[in-house]
């Protein structure tokens, strides 16, 4: 069994739209994000503004994202975010 395409589109613009929130949930300046950003290393993430930046995530893209399988190693990167968000995305039709 292969895994499901991912909608490169919606995939696309979460990660444009993690470039534009990631700023103001950390309430700071950013330097030019990569998917190769780690989340919490490099940018200080917690719990609490992974949390949030998963609902302006939702609110900007008009989705639902199903959280419950989310673990570490889809927190570690700009891309690995995107990807799980991507691939647990419900959208609000």
């Amino acid at each position: 069994m292969t895994a499901p395409e991912l909608d490169t589109t919606l995939r696309e613009r979460v990660v444009a739209n993690m470039t534009e929130l990631l700023p103001r949930v950390l309430r700071r300046e950013l330097p030019d994000l990569a998917e190769t950003t780690s989340l919490f290393d490099e940018l200080g993430l917690t719990s609490v503004t992974t949390l949030e930046l998963l609902l302006e995530l939702e609110e900007a893209l008009e989705i639902q994202v199903d959280v419950e399988d989310i673990d570490q190693d889809d927190l570690r990167s700009v891309g690995s975010l995107a990807d799980f968000v991507t691939g647990h995305a419900v959208t609000d039709d």
